[in-house]
């Protein structure tokens, strides 16, 4: 009996560390995949400059980096959800790189969820107005060109951005002993 409680503490003391922990050990080497699968999924990209949500990335705290990242990458998931088929791309590598972010959110949403105390809810307020503004001028983008493959490949290179620069983000993030 004692080692079955032994046993469910230390299941449970895993359960609450191995969100921050996975955000220390394995996120850099999915966001690296999901990096590649995007690359090799979408040829010829575009590129933007996204000088509007420089600042977004520069401006918290290793903790509050977490939400950030995890909110972007929600935001990116709702861009692929649906209507990505008429991409002109490799559609198996977009399904992993899809899959990857899944599994980035997930993980992430374990991390944060140790946190009872997050940004604080004006800058929160003002991130996530700012961030859903940019995501859905995207989304606006896609619907302007009928989702062609044109727009799909514009918005591919702006997300290539998000997700090089969040790469960046997290490994300075993970840095922070205090995660």
């Amino acid at each position: 009996m004692a080692t079955l409680k032994t046993c469910v503490l230390l299941m449970f003391c895993w359960s609450t560390v191995s969100g921050c922990t996975w955000m220390k050990s394995s996120f850099h080497d999915l966001s690296n995949r999901s990096i590649a699968n995007l690359k090799q999924a979408v040829t010829k990209l575009q590129k933007f400059i996204l000088a509007l949500l420089l600042k977004l990335y520069l401006c918290f705290q290793a903790k509050d980096h977490i939400v950030f990242i995890l909110r972007t990458l929600k935001n990116v998931m709702r861009l692929y959800h649906g209507k990505y088929e008429k991409a002109d791309c490799d559609q198996k590598k977009l399904q992993i790189f899809i899959l990857d972010i899944h599994r980035q959110i997930a993980e992430l949403e374990r991390c944060v969820s140790q946190y009872s105390k997050g940004i604080p809810w004006d800058m929160e307020k003002k991130i996530t107005k700012k961030m859903e503004m940019h995501f859905k001028s995207l989304i606006s983008h896609l619907k302007h060109t009928e989702y062609s493959a044109n727009g799909w490949k514009d918005v591919a290179g702006m997300i290539l951005q998000h997700i090089s620069r969040l790469d960046v983000l997290a490994i300075n993030t993970k840095q922070d002993l205090s995660l």
